[in-house]
């Protein structure tokens, strides 16, 4: 006699799961592949940074040398030539010039080093005012390096503004 109640399993794999186990394989070997050449990548960026931080490393000790050779007796002529050339009385007058009827200088810090460097506390009724000012500063030849800084625009105007002084002899 005989038992009808289970089919006998067949000797081997369908076709169903030979297909889903190539197809794993292959997404295996994908996988595998695209790491290895993320990997490989990854090796190539941490190399150039690498280099990079060697070249900027090489670059601060030219530096330091460089500046540990220089004369400090320079610094403070340049120092002394730029408080002669361009005397405090003299840089607010020209910048007083620049400034629209309604913008007041509130601050200025003279900074005398290898260059004049200016630091501005400024206040304005009107942001048309102060962008007027700033255009000035820009346009004129006695000053470069014009960078506006932190500005409160809410009611009165104020603003910080940075640049340097280059002046007629200078």
């Amino acid at each position: 006699m005989r038992d009808f109640s289970s089919r006998p399993r067949p000797q081997g794999m369908t076709r169903g799961e030979v297909a889903v186990i190539g197809a794993a394989g292959l997404i295996l070997a994908w996988s595998l592949y695209t790491a290895g050449r993320a990997w490989a990548e990854h090796r190539q960026v941490r190399a150039s940074v690498e280099q990079a931080r060697r070249e900027a490393e090489a670059v601060r000790a030219r530096t330091q040398a460089y500046e540990s050779q220089r004369d400090p007796n320079q610094l403070l002529a340049t120092q002394a030539l730029l408080t002669a050339e361009a005397p405090p009385p003299r840089v607010v007058g020209e910048l007083s010039l620049l400034l629209p009827a309604d913008v007041r200088l509130e601050s200025l810090n003279l900074t005398y080093g290898r260059r004049l460097e200016l630091e501005m506390g400024v206040s304005a009724r009107a942001a048309s005012s102060y962008d007027l000012f700033l255009d000035r500063l820009e346009q004129s030849p006695l000053f470069t390096d014009v960078l506006p800084g932190d500005e409160n625009r809410d009611g009165e105007l104020r603003a910080r503004v940075r640049a340097t002084y280059r002046g007629a002899g200078l």
